[in-house]
């Protein structure tokens, strides 16, 4: 193993060579580390879990492959998801998530879910463009982020299927999102929207009521 200090190697014809080989690291928060510009640390336990952490200057994450060979990646920060919509009220919830997020250590996700059963596309077509306008936005301004447009028969339940996924610690939404379709004069989408909505409650009641359980791993932040 080659080493920061002087090392002699002894041959077997009493031949010495000396090596000496330094790397110098500018100092972080007090601590001088003599290291490359990456460390990986390799870690095995009796568990059979093996850990790999790999660090820069701007986040830390970690792979774990447990018994399963399931990986999950660990990351400083935490997974932000802003739930997309055109109602003004998804400009709110993006400009409350901006208040705390943190390039360096947090992740973004961008989610729009339309509904399968949008059989003119107009909810698919405008989901598409907002989704759109949000990534320009954050191109502008150097963020980056995730984008992620799917659709379902169930908006509800696939948001809480994105977010679980996804690993998402916090996600946003607008609280007049998703109530309203894009097109109106789409009358059977229009009508069907409403049916739903006065025996089911809206999509974002709905989200709110599943982020209320004890199981729940992800929080969310209704914006008015």
């Amino acid at each position: 193993m080659e080493q920061p200090n002087d090392v002699t190697k002894e041959n077997n014809d009493n031949t010495s060579e000396s090596n000496e080989t330094t790397i110098n690291i500018p100092p972080t928060n007090n601590i001088t580390t003599t290291t490359t510009t990456t460390t990986n640390t390799n870690i095995n336990t009796n568990t059979n879990k093996n850990t790999n952490t790999n660090t820069d200057d701007s986040k830390t994450t970690t792979n774990e492959e447990n018994e399963d060979d399931s990986s999950y990646e660990y990351i400083q920060g935490q997974r932000i998801c802003i739930i997309i919509d055109s109602d003004e009220s998804t400009n709110r919830a993006l400009n409350k998530a901006l208040e705390t997020f943190d390039k360096e250590k947090d992740e973004l996700y961008l989610l729009a879910v339309t509904s399968s059963l949008d059989y003119l596309n107009d909810e698919k077509n405008d989901a598409k463009l907002t989704l759109y306008k949000y990534e320009h936005y954050f191109d502008s301004i150097g963020i980056e982020y995730t984008p992620i447009q799917v659709e379902s028969i169930s908006i509800t339940s696939k948001i809480i299927s994105e977010l679980e996924e996804n690993e998402i610690d916090l996600a946003y939404v607008g609280a007049q999102a998703l109530t309203n379709v894009s097109n109106p004069d789409n009358i059977i989408f229009s009508a069907f929207s409403f049916i739903k909505q006065v025996f089911l409650g809206t999509i974002v009641s709905g989200l709110k009521s599943a982020s209320e359980k004890k199981d729940c791993k992800w929080k969310l932040e209704i914006v008015n």
